[in-house]
C-alpha cells in the first residue's frame, strides 16, 4: 500500500557475505513505524547464506527487493542503489548496522520541518557482534569547515535527499573506506545539513569490519588524500591518526607517505644538483628544478644537519646563515641550526629554475673538500604540497624534522 501523504524513503544496503548480521539489519528496516518505504539491497555476489535470507524476506514483503552480482565494491553498490531508488529520501544502512525504532519517521519529520536541509543525521551507538552497546558513537553538529577537523557524522544515522545525492553525483567509487566522509564534505560544500540530538542507528564493530581490518592500510591513506583534495591540508586529528599507526617518521617522512599514496596531482623534480655522493654539500649549493607549467614549483624543502663528529668544536646552539638566490635573483636569507628543515620559497619565471644556497659556515673534510652541511633530503614542492607543509608546521602536532 502506498501512503501518498508521506514521502517515499529508499533505504539502500550494500551487502557482501554478512549473513551473520543481515537478518537483524533487514528487521530493523522493515519494522520501522514509517508507512512509505522501499528497501533495496545491493549484494556483491555473496557466497554465504545472505541470498537465502534475502529471498526469504523478498517473498513475504513487497517493500524489499535485491540484486546479487559482482560489483566494484561498496561505493559502486551504493550508486547502483541510488539509481534504482524511487524515493525522495535516501537512507544508507550497511549490512551489519541497524536502525533504532522510529529512526526513519524522525528523520523524515525533521527534513520536512527544515526544507533547506540537504540531509539530517542523529546520534548513534557502537555495538558488538551480539548487538550489545559498547559506547556512544562520536557525533556532533557539523558543517564544511568543521569536517576538516574530523568526521563527526555516523553514516547509518543519516537521511539524505535524493536530489542532493544526484547533485553531488553520488558516492566516489575510487574510495573504499572514507567514501561517506568524502560525501559529507561534498554535500556541505553546497548545502546546509541538520543534526538532531536523538539516537537513530547502531554501528556495529567486529573483527571483520572495515574499520577494524583496513583502518591503517586503506582508511588513513584515503582520509589524508580526501582532506588534501577538499581542504588543501591535513588537520591535527588526522595527523595524530597517521602518527599513531605509522609512527613519527617526521615531516619529510609524512611527505613521502603522501606522495606514495598519490595524494598530489603533479610534482616538480630535481634534475641536477652539486650534492656529493655522501650527501654533504659545498658552501655554494646549487639545485636545478623542473616542473610542469600547470603545476610549478612553489618551494624547496631541505632537511640538513651538521654531524657532531664532523665539527665537535661547535657550540650546542650553533647557528649559521643561508643566503638564497633563484635564477640569479636574491630570494632572502635564513638562519638555521646544526639540524634544520629549511623551506625556501621559489617563484620561478620558467619551467626550469636554479636555486643557489650560499652558506656562511663551511669546513674542510678529510679528503680536502670544502663542505657546509649534510643535505639528507632535497625536495621541490608544488603549491599544494607547500600549503600542507605550512599548515602542519603551524599546528600543535609535534613532528620530528625528519
Amino acid at each position: 500500500m502506498v501512503h501518498t501523504s508521506f514521502p517515499l524513503v529508499s533505504v539502500i544496503t550494500p551487502s557482501y557475505n554478512q549473513g551473520n548480521y543481515i537478518r537483524e539489519t533487514i528487521e530493523s528496516v522493515l519494522n520501522q513505524d514509517y508507512p512509505s518505504l522501499e528497501y533495496i539491497v545491493i549484494d556483491g555476489g555473496s557466497t554465504d547464506d545472505t541470498l537465502s535470507i534475502l529471498e526469504q524476506y523478498s517473498r513475504t514483503d513487497e517493500r524489499i527487493r535485491f540484486i546479487s552480482e559482482k560489483d566494484r565494491g561498496q561505493s559502486h553498490a551504493i550508486n547502483k542503489g541510488i539509481a534504482m531508488a524511487k524515493g525522495e529520501i535516501i537512507g544508507w544502512l550497511n549490512s551489519d548496522d541497524t536502525y533504532i525504532p522510529g529512526a526513519i519517521r524522525l528523520g523524515v519529520e525533521m527534513l520536512g520541518r527544515h526544507p533547506d536541509w540537504a540531509m539530517v543525521y542523529g546520534k548513534a551507538n557502537t555495538i558488538d557482534e551480539s548487538s550489545r552497546k559498547i559506547s556512544d558513537y562520536y557525533v556532533a553538529p557539523a558543517n564544511f569547515k568543521q569536517l576538516f577537523d574530523g568526521c563527526m557524522i555516523c553514516q547509518p544515522a543519516t537521511f539524505i535527499r535524493k536530489n542532493v545525492m544526484l547533485d553531488v553525483e553520488g558516492v566516489d567509487e575510487t574510495l573504499h573506506f572514507c567514501m561517506d566522509y568524502d560525501l559529507w564534505i561534498r554535500i556541505t560544500q553546497k548545502h546546509p545539513i541538520g543534526f538532531i540530538p536523538y539516537p537513530l542507528a547502531n554501528a556495529r564493530t567486529h573483527d571483520t569490519c572495515k574499520t577494524t581490518t583496513l583502518w591503517s592500510s586503506v582508511g588513513i591513506p584515503e582520509i589524508l588524500r580526501t582532506s588534501v583534495k577538499h581542504y588543501g591540508s591535513i588537520s591535527k586529528t588526522w595527523l595524530l591518526a597517521y602518527q599513531s599507526h605509522h609512527g613519527d617518521k617526521g615531516l619529510t617522512g609524512l611527505l613521502h607517505y603522501l606522495r606514495n599514496q598519490s595524494t598530489f596531482d603533479c610534482l616538480p623534480t630535481v634534475t641536477n644538483m652539486n650534492r656529493y655522493d655522501d650527501s654533504w654539500v659545498p658552501p655554494r649549493f646549487t639545485v636545478t628544478v623542473e616542473s610542469d607549467p600547470g603545476c610549478p614549483v612553489n618551494s624547496l624543502l631541505i632537511k640538513g644537519r651538521i654531524p657532531p663528529e664532523s665539527a665537535p668544536h661547535l657550540p650546542l646552539y650553533f647557528k649559521f646563515r643561508c643566503t638564497v638566490q633563484v635564477d640569479g635573483q636574491p630570494a632572502g636569507s635564513h638562519i638555521v641550526g646544526s639540524s634544520f628543515l629549511l623551506n625556501i620559497p621559489v617563484q620561478p619565471m620558467n619551467e626550469k629554475c636554479e636555486v643557489e644556497i650560499l652558506s656562511s659556515f663551511f669546513l674542510t673534510s678529510s679528503d680536502k673538500r670544502m663542505i657546509s652541511f649534510v643535505a639528507d633530503e632535497v625536495i621541490p614542492l608544488s603549491a599544494e604540497e607547500s600549503n600542507v607543509i605550512k599548515t602542519i608546521l603551524s599546528s600543535s602536532v609535534l613532528l620530528k624534522i625528519g
